[in-house]
């Protein structure tokens, strides 16, 4: 649904997703998912020249977004800009029956005495159409000590806040959180924990608002174990609470998703196959046969919300 035709922007502001299905790539990048929320997902690349589109899998629509803010065209001073990734959140605003979307923008800064990479924020409101800086000023810079940063995918459905693990000049990895509700940033420094130096991969996903599990599958005793951390936002720090050794899985696997009711989408290394599995009672639920491939998988429940 987010095809060649879409990345050149070259179709109505909304159709029917059947209209955008193709088996080509969209010229070669792969599409991204924030969401869901209260039914809609947005879907996006992570250049910065491509458009973004709201969508509602359940309605078949999909909506492209005016184009968001890009520094890359303007000069700031003697400064240019370059942009360089972003990434996205949504969020439906059940009491305003309106939906926000939430642009960061990595940029490199070259010019006079800076060299960097600086972070710009900026939001889209439904009711309105439009984007604007979230700073105000003129200027949407919102911290200059990160310079990496990629999505934590949420349990809640319709959370009014979004995440990403970002990483700062100093390589010391953080979560960062803009809360929908006031158009607040957060930014937590993780903790170290010298026993994570023992697993081969790690998952984060948000669990609430100031809550997240970490998964960690292989370690050097058993490569074939899974373990999940407690993240928590303890006053103004984040603190590792405690962890739970739920069992030997069956080969290597890589979390998907965070589902209700203390499930978790796996997907074996092995043979691609996709693992339900409710690691509070440590129970298999069910096994879908999969292509080894799988990019996206989220937790959806359908709305009649219009893109």
């Amino acid at each position: 649904m987010f095809n060649g035709k879409l990345y050149n922007n070259s179709l109505p502001a909304s159709q029917e997703i059947s209209d955008y299905l193709t088996t080509d790539a969209a010229c070669g990048y792969h599409a991204q998912i924030a969401g869901p929320s209260n039914g809609l997902i947005c879907v996006y690349y992570r250049v910065s020249d491509a458009p973004v589109a709201v969508c509602n899998p359940s309605l078949g629509l999909i909506t492209i977004l005016p184009m968001p803010p890009n520094p890359s065209s303007k000069t700031i001073g003697p400064n240019h800009h370059r942009a360089l990734s972003r990434d996205f959140g949504i969020w439906f605003d059940e009491a305003a029956q309106d939906y926000a979307v939430v642009q960061l923008l990595s940029c490199h800064i070259t010019g006079l005495n800076v060299i960097g990479l600086h972070l710009h924020a900026s939001v889209y409101s439904k009711a309105t159409n439009s984007w604007r800086g979230l700073t105000g000023a003129g200027s949407s810079i919102i911290d200059l000590r990160l310079c990496q940063f990629s999505p934590i995918n949420p349990r809640c459905k319709n959370s009014a806040f979004a995440h990403w693990l970002a990483i700062d000049y100093e390589r010391i990895e953080l979560i960062l959180s803009f809360d929908f509700r006031n158009e607040g940033f957060r930014v937590l420094e993780i903790p170290d924990l010298e026993i994570s130096k023992m697993y081969w991969d790690r998952t984060i996903f948000a669990e609430g608002e100031d809550s997240f599990l970490v998964f960690f599958s292989g370690d050097w005793e058993g490569p074939d174990w899974l373990n999940i951390f407690w993240l928590r936002i303890e006053g103004s720090m984040l603190q590792w609470i405690h962890m739970k050794r739920v069992g030997s899985i069956d080969g290597l696997v890589i979390p998907k998703a965070l589902c209700e009711r203390g499930y978790v989408v796996l997907q074996s290394k092995n043979n691609g196959h996709l693992l339900l599995y409710n690691y509070c009672d440590e129970k298999y639920i069910k096994c879908f046969e999969m292509k080894r491939d799988v990019p996206e998988i989220f937790e959806y429940r359908g709305n009649f919300v219009l893109p």
